[in-house]
Order: structure tokens, then C-alpha cells, then sequence
């Protein structure tokens, strides 16, 4: 689909990097990924510079990618990853987003949860966007440092935390065993080897 039609234009907007499933690394289980360009955090281990650069002809409608969430097979969907880019330098309409995925989990048969990559400190973001912990169900969380870099898998780097914000984001993320299945959001994703619905945009958002 093209989410960068005038369908939703009159609604919340943001910009967008990509969109793209299956990817089995950012994660648990198989994900839909949301790429959120337009940083001003700027860590210097963060392997995704490509979606630092604001650009305003990536801008489509919320609607728009909730919209391709209803699209994909929902029986195959065990979550959502939303990364970047920083997703916090957009808070309308991150929020605006996170609303509507959670309405659209919640008509699902099965458990979808929903996991955020932010370079921004956990005190940072209890700070501005309170609202954010109850709207997801799981956070990395603190500025990757390069020094720190080690095979954490979820993680990436020793210094980052993951913060769990619900009993299925707790069942899901808070073993420690976990970490050593998974690569950071920060590496390279790689879809799985099930029907690839990625969607490319314009602008910075080019795949790795």
C-alpha cells in the first residue's frame, strides 16, 4: 500500500522512515517493524545514522500505517517494534500511533505486544512523556555508547536498560536468557522467510 497517499493527510501525521514485515530480530518472535526518522539524540553506536535526517517528504498520515498493521496476517504477528531515528522526537504522534495499534491489537486472537527502542534516558522519558509507559509494553531505554558495545542481542550495548511495562512485556523480555537470541534494533534487521509485505519509502529510509 501506499502510505504516503493524501487518504490520511487530514489527520495526525509523522514522518516515516519504513515500514517492514517479517523481521525476526528486533524482538520477540516474528515483528512488524516501524522506522521513525528525525533524530536529535545522535548516539555514536547507533548503526542506523541513515535515519537521523529530517525530511519532510516522508511525512504520511498515522491512519495510514495503522492501516498496514491491519494489512499483514495477524495470525503470524507477535509484535511490533518501533524504532529509528528517535520514535520520542515526534511525541504527537507517537502517541497518536501508539493509540492506534493498541486498538488494533486488541482485536486480535493472540497477544501482540509492543516494543520501543529510545535513545533518551528512562528518567527522560518518565519525565516528558509520561504517558508513554502505559501505552507500550516494553522500552530500551538510555544513549548507546559505542565504548560499551558487546553481543546483548536486545540490548546492543551493556549501558542500555530494558524497562517492561506490562505482565506480557514482562513475560516476554524481562529473562535474562532472552538476550541471547536477539540482536539490537541498532543491527541490521533481516526479514524472516515468510512473505516479505515491506513497504520503502522516500526520502532517508533506505533498507540495510
Amino acid at each position: 500500500m501506499d502510505v504516503h497517499s493524501n487518504r490520511h493527510l487530514d489527520s495526525a501525521t509523522m514522518l516515516l522512515s519504513r515500514l517492514r514485515f517479517p523481521v525476526g530480530n528486533i524482538g520477540y518472535g516474528i515483528r512488524a517493524g516501524i522506522w521513525l526518522p528525525d533524530c536529535r539524540v545522535f548516539c555514536r553506536a547507533c548503526l542506523a545514522g541513515n535515519t537521523w535526517v529530517f525530511d519532510e517528504s516522508t511525512r504520511c498520515g498515522v491512519d495510514a500505517i495503522v492501516d498496514w498493521l491491519h494489512e499483514l496476517p495477524a495470525e503470524q504477528v507477535d509484535g511490533v517494534t518501533i524504532c529509528g531515528g528517535e520514535p520520542t522526537d515526534q511525541p504527537a504522534a507517537l502517541r497518536a500511533l501508539l493509540d492506534g495499534i493498541n486498538r488494533w491489537r486488541a482485536g486480535l486472537a493472540d497477544a501482540v505486544d509492543i516494543l520501543l527502542y529510545s535513545g533518551r534516558s528512562t528518567a527522560t522519558l518518565v519525565d516528558r512523556l509520561p504517558w508513554l509507559g502505559a501505552s507500550v509494553d516494553a522500552l530500551v531505554t538510555e544513549h548507546p555508547v559505542a565504548a560499551d558495545a558487546r553481543d546483548l542481542t536486545l540490548r546492543g550495548v551493556v549501558n542500555r536498560r530494558v524497562v517492561v511495562g506490562s505482565a506480557l512485556g514482562t513475560k516476554r523480555y524481562a529473562a535474562a536468557e532472552f538476550e541471547s537470541d536477539l540482536m539490537s534494533c541498532d543491527s541490521c534487521a533481516r526479514p524472516m522467510p515468510i512473505a516479505d509485505t515491506t513497504v520503502r519509502t522516500v526520502g532517508t529510509g533506505r533498507s540495510r
